[in-house]
């Protein structure tokens, strides 16, 4: 049994109690990832589209520590809370993941974590 819990030093780090990434035997779990930049902390500016790519940058950037990219991901969950953003977040995610797209739940949501306009998190396959 493989188990590791990864913590990227190209991703921002995290405010709390767990890791990045959890592996266990073929699959990995990703923490929710926000639009923030890796090296300030801070939020990037441009908005809601600007944090999307930034939370998906993010992703990448971890997946990139267990030797996995966007096309390892089967399911993915987005949390924002403008429903306005809805059509921005579906080409944004259209353009960054690969076909076939990764299953995926999105929903609104009252507020994320210091005023986040969007979060996302994975569960990946790994190769074996």
């Amino acid at each position: 049994m493989s188990e590791q819990a990864v913590t990227s030093q190209d991703a921002p780090e995290p405010r709390g109690p767990y890791p990045h990434i959890r592996v266990h035997d073929g699959s990995a779990w990703i923490t929710g990832q926000i639009g923030r930049d890796p090296v300030t902390g801070d939020f990037v500016e441009g908005g809601f589209e600007a944090e999307f790519h930034q939370a998906i940058t993010n992703l990448e950037n971890i997946l990139a520590e267990v030797g996995a990219t966007l096309a390892n991901v089967v399911h993915t969950n987005v949390q924002f809370v403008n429903e306005d953003d809805l059509d921005a977040m579906n080409r944004i995610y259209g353009e960054r993941f690969p076909v076939p797209y990764p299953a995926r739940t999105s929903y609104g949501v009252a507020f994320l974590w210091k005023g986040a306009q969007v979060q996302i998190d994975a569960e990946v396959r790994l190769a074996s």
